[in-house]
């Protein structure tokens, strides 16, 4: 596979496109935060007395909202990678089908976050390695999902049927970016402008590769 054919066709298809792009995904952003703002617990940090940093008392409930948020995050940016998908096929912008995405398949979506969370949780709990395996033989579930009517563990199944053979293939596509995220410090989180685009659209692009590949 292509490595750098994928990102150069990455950059010509966000050219003009960048904010069509984003807004969907800050209007997500902007709904996590307040979901995460409202329902979390206050956690009192005396910052006059960092020395007793490690001693603050982090409520049990704060870590049940965290998942709950982390939850409702994986279903709404399921209908976001639906919206860009049909971008990267047909060059064309919809965001209905966000709405639309969300409706039909926040079961889906949720089932296999979850179920593919847990195993990648104990996989790194085990040893590092493992986990970042099925991390990478999990990275394509909610693509299949969008593009299929599989639920429950199934989707878990077909991403790893998909990423045979492709997870190194994967793992060196996501280091490619590395250079790229080092620039955000710099540049004050500026460079995000044109590397969020960049980075999802050329994730979707690998996915349509590999997918062919099968």
């Amino acid at each position: 596979m292509n490595r750098k054919e994928i990102k150069e066709a990455a950059k010509t298809k966000i050219k003009g496109n960048k904010w069509n792009i984003w807004w969907p995904y800050l209007v997500i952003s902007i709904i996590m935060s307040v979901i995460s703002g409202v329902f979390s617990p206050r956690i009192n940090i005396d910052w006059n007395n960092l020395e007793n940093l490690q001693n603050v008392q982090i409520p049990t409930g704060y870590y049940g909202v965290s998942a709950l948020v982390g939850i409702i995050q994986s279903i709404l940016m399921g209908g976001y990678l639906k919206y860009i998908v049909d971008f990267v096929r047909t060059g064309k912008f919809d965001h209905n089908v966000i709405v639309k995405t969300i409706k039909e398949k926040w079961l889906a979506l949720l089932v296999a976050n979850l179920v593919g969370g847990v195993l990648i949780a104990i996989g790194c709990a085990l040893c590092l390695i493992p986990g970042i395996i099925l991390a990478l033989a999990y990275a394509m579930v909610n693509f299949v999902i969008l593009d299929t009517n599989l639920s429950g563990i199934d989707p878990l199944k077909k991403s790893r049927e998909i990423m045979k053979g492709h997870k190194w293939e994967y793992f060196v596509f996501g280091l490619s970016f590395i250079g790229w995220c080092l620039l955000i410090a710099p540049t004050f989180g500026l460079i995000m402008i044109w590397l969020f685009p960049y980075m999802i659209v050329a994730n979707a692009m690998f996915y349509e590769k590999v997918k062919a590949a099968k």
